[in-house]
């Protein structure tokens, strides 16, 4: 380190000229000198590898080979004239052979080469698949070494003769356009400095140091500028001054004056050092007439001296908020006014200021005893009002109880209306078959009675096979249409089991959606629009059908009522899928007429409906509402553009959460 230290020192003490020369030499010998350490090195690898490598493996591959005949026949003439043939190689070090009890077979050594950068390489002699001996084969790169030794010598001389033309050409080019022309602009350096600012500078080329010393010549006319302009401030700063002593007594004045105005401020104020107590430097004559004190009691003491707190948390709680936020307003405070020592409620504000380093709080002081006993007043009035009001909501509570009640009321006939309309097309759709079924029975108790008259007067084989197919093809119609009213009254059981009652089961989503579809199948053929179903058929739910089915029928009657103004033969489409997550997305929509933008949002309000006494109640669709989110503990969105249909979105879980005890009645849970 101290060798280092020293040689640095005298880097950076080299003048230019010899800073150059080195700089010149670095630049050439670095780049060289590292340029043929890598092209020596790499081409010393290549030569290794082409003259040295190449040939022992190939020579090794050849004796192991030739080997194997001469050392399983223990000929050592054949092995020592394979030998002698690779060893006619300058660069072959030594040649060993060894039997397979690793015994010295045959070697031969070139002594003359040392073993240093040796390279070896061994194999196995094989004879007939059975190794017999083994092969190992040295050799030295030496000559190749000595070769790239001699080559770096002969360009270290080019080098080194490079570098010294290369002085002989930049040593006068420096002199004449560098040093010179420095020192000569070293010498106007010094007039500068000496304050000589009138001459110009004396180097007038074309070329950097003509740039620089343009440079220094324009810095001469700057100074001689601002040394002109230094007199003219030096002017200027005595008239400052002359000025600031003018300020300073218009300050004076101004000092006064703000005296005067504080003192004559109706508001009591105060202003007080705060130094880790507070002590009064001046209050004006509104706090004296508040407080009852001289001005001259005042300064130098604090309020706790004075005895105008009431309590002395409540200042300390003042002051806790003013060291927090630095300020305080609106603070209410009962103090003490005079001897007499009256209380008095004043609202208090202030800031604290910094003055000259030190902190200065100042204080404003209101008298609001009378505001408060009004307040008080206000109060008073306050809780009879309070009374009022409380009355009031009592009405209002009755009002919305009744409303309610109301509700529920209008619930209870929706229900009663929807079943009414259910059992209306049961009777239809029974109708038919029965009235089928009693005509066929009809028949056959004639074709029987016919029959039995025929069997007085002779049976004849033909009749008996008339008679037989006649019943089996009366058998056949009648057990038809039964079996279908059986259906009919079956379906219309459960959905009407389902409506009335809140029973939780394991149902099939596409046998109950068609179950609801053949309940309702007569006012859909009535209202001349079809209802397609698209359920798939693997969908099993563990929930509430009644009020799905409620939620569907009531979805389909909006649809057929609200859907169609204008449209003959619309279609209500009903769809189900399973989501991602495992739960049933049923949708419910229509090719209809729409719902305008501004009725999105309340379509699912309480008596919200644009039919009002043309058959809407509007509580259809709150009751989907509110089955869909209470009850089977879904989400229901409708979307909607005028002229492109609804399409109402329910997400169901399969596995419908259970209700609690207190909401068992479905017509509170359609509420």
């Amino acid at each position: 380190m101290p060798q280092f230290s020293s040689f640095a020192a005298r880097w950076f003490h080299l003048s230019l000229r010899q800073t150059l020369m080195l700089g010149v030499a670095l630049g050439i010998l670095l780049p060289a000198l590292f340029l043929a350490y890598f092209q020596v090195t790499a081409k010393l690898q290549t030569e290794v590898a082409l003259r040295v490598e190449a040939p022992m493996r190939q020579y090794a591959e050849v004796l192991s080979r030739g080997m194997a005949v001469a050392v399983w026949n223990l000929d050592r003439g054949v092995a020592l004239e394979l030998v002698d043939a690779v060893m006619r190689n300058p660069d072959v070090v030594s040649v060993t052979v060894n039997d397979e009890f690793k015994d010295v077979f045959v070697r031969k050594q070139n002594e003359s080469l040392s073993a240093d950068a040796k390279l070896t390489d061994q194999r196995d002699i094989v004879y007939n698949g059975t190794r017999v001996g083994r092969l190992t084969i040295a050799m030295t790169s030496q000559r190749i070494e000595r070769e790239m030794r001699e080559d770096l010598m002969r360009f270290l001389l080019a080098l080194l003769l490079q570098m010294a033309l290369a002085f002989l050409v930049i040593w006068p080019l420096f002199n004449r356009r560098v040093l010179k022309p420095m020192l000569e602009l070293r010498e106007d350096a010094r007039r500068l400095a000496r304050g000589e600012l009138s001459l110009p500078l004396s180097p007038q080329r074309k070329d950097e140091m003509g740039e620089l010393a343009q440079a220094l010549d324009v810095m001469r006319t700057d100074l001689a500028a601002l040394m002109t302009e230094r007199e003219q401030k030096t002017l200027a700063l005595q008239q400052e001054l002359v000025e600031r002593e003018r300020t300073e007594e218009a300050l004076r004045v101004s000092q006064t004056k703000f005296a005067a105005i504080f003192d004559a401020s109706p508001i009591a104020m105060s202003v007080s050092l705060i130094d880790g107590e507070v002590r009064t430097l001046e209050v004006n004559t509104a706090w004296s007439r508040v407080f009852g004190f001289q001005k001259e009691g005042v300064v130098g003491a604090n309020g706790v001296k004075l005895g105008v707190w009431r309590d002395l948390d409540v200042r300390q709680k003042m002051l806790d908020t003013i060291d927090a936020h630095g300020a305080i307003s609106d603070f209410r405070a009962w103090m003490l006014r005079g001897v007499e020592r009256k209380e008095i409620l004043c609202e208090l504000s202030g800031r604290v200021v910094n003055l000259g380093g030190e902190r200065v709080l100042i204080m404003a002081f209101e008298d609001i005893t009378g505001k408060y006993q009004y307040e008080e007043n206000i109060l008073q009035l306050n809780a009879t009002l309070e009374h009022r009001v409380r009355e009031r909501t009592q009405e209002l509570s009755s009002a919305l109880n009744q409303l309610t009640a109301a509700q529920s009321e209008l619930v209870r006939a929706e229900k009663m209306s929807a079943l009414g309309s259910l059992v209306a097309g049961i009777a239809h759709e029974l109708n038919t078959p029965i009235g089928n079924s009693l005509t066929v029975a009809s028949t056959l108790q004639d074709h029987a009675n016919s029959f039995a008259n025929g069997m007085a007067q002779g049976l004849t084989r033909s009749r008996l096979e008339e008679f037989v197919s006649n019943t089996q093809q009366g058998a056949g119609i009648l057990m038809r249409g039964l079996q279908h009213a059986a259906e009919l009254v079956s379906s219309f059981k459960q959905v009407a089991v389902d409506q009335t009652s809140l029973n939780r089961r394991s149902f099939n989503l596409e046998a109950m959606v068609n179950e609801i579809l053949l309940t309702l199948g007569p006012t859909i053929r009535k209202s001349n629009h079809q209802v397609e179903s698209h359920i798939a058929d693997n969908i099993v739910m563990d929930s509430y059908p009644g009020p799905l089915g409620q939620v569907l029928t009531n979805l389909i009657y909006n649809a057929l009522l609200h859907a169609f103004d204008g449209i003959e033969n619309g279609t209500v489409q009903v769809r189900a899928e399973l989501t991602d997550s495992g739960a049933v997305r049923l949708l419910v929509s229509d090719n209809g007429v729409g719902i305008a933008q501004a009725h999105l949002a309340r379509v699912f309000d309480p008596f919200f409906t644009t039919k009002l006494g043309q058959g809407g109640s509007g509580l259809g669709l709150n009751i989907v509402y509110n089955l869909v989110t209470k009850s089977l503990g879904g989400t229901v969105h409708v979307a909607s553009s005028p002229g492109q249909g609804a399409t109402f979105s329910m997400v169901l879980p399969r596995i419908a959460p259970a209700i609690p005890v207190d909401q068992v009645d479905p017509e509170a849970l359609a509420r």
